[in-house]
């Protein structure tokens, strides 16, 4: 009898550390995530546009140069320094299924598109921004005729139900101190100067990416 219970209990600790195990691994596995390149979504005259993706309202306006590719560069640069826990899939991998998909038609509907990429790429969770408004400032560091403006956002989609999870956005004109003192902290930060296009975004981003969730986070949706 007593060798029996000491097999039953020598089971049950197996089949406990067993568990344990394969609980440790999952909650230690790391997050698949892939981030596809930035769209451009074109106003086309409109002042105010609403995004495809999660229906916010942004300002619309000119949108100059590559500021997709731009964009891209730049957030795949900072997701990087939110890595801990996360397999990134950079964009120049994400690129070519994203321009398969894009010549299938299915750019009609973005998160059908972001879900049909993840998929593809096995990833748990798609990162893609919009922008919709990118000009540079007309003039020098020191005096402008027209500051730098930008209006973007960024989502991110769960593969499995295909569900957006997390969503910023960002509508900025850098404005002189005497404009706005609340832009004061902004304006130091630019070193007292008025900055590029992609220097607004660059900071633009930097705050946006403040709240995206951890991997830890992610692991328990």
């Amino acid at each position: 009898m007593k060798q029996k219970i000491k097999k039953v209990s020598l089971l049950l600790m197996l089949a406990i550390g067993v568990s344990f195990f394969i609980w440790v691994n999952i909650s230690l596995a790391e997050v698949r995530l892939a981030v596809a390149p930035f769209e451009a979504e074109y106003g086309y005259g409109k002042e105010i546009i609403r995004c495809r993706s999660c229906g916010n309202i942004l300002e619309s306006g000119p949108i100059e140069g590559d500021s997709a590719s731009t964009l891209t560069f730049l957030l795949w640069e900072f997701i990087q320094e939110k890595g801990k826990g996360f397999e990134l899939i950079p964009p120049g991998q994400v690129e070519g299924v994203y321009n398969t998909l894009l010549a299938k038609g299915i750019e009609k509907d973005p998160l059908i598109l972001m879900k049909a990429i993840g998929i593809q790429m096995k990833a748990d969770y798609v990162l893609w921004g919009t922008v919709f408004h990118y000009q540079e400032r007309k003039g020098t560091a020191y005096g402008v005729q027209q500051p730098a403006s930008i209006a973007m956002d960024l989502h991110l989609l769960k593969v499995q139900d295909g569900s957006l999870i997390w969503k910023a956005q960002r509508t900025q004109t850098q404005k002189s101190l005497s404009e706005n003192l609340l832009e004061m902290k902004s304006f130091i930060k630019s070193k007292m100067r008025w900055v590029t296009v992609k220097e607004l975004s660059s900071q633009g981003l930097m705050e946006m990416l403040k709240d995206f969730p951890s991997a830890e986070a992610l692991r328990k949706e």
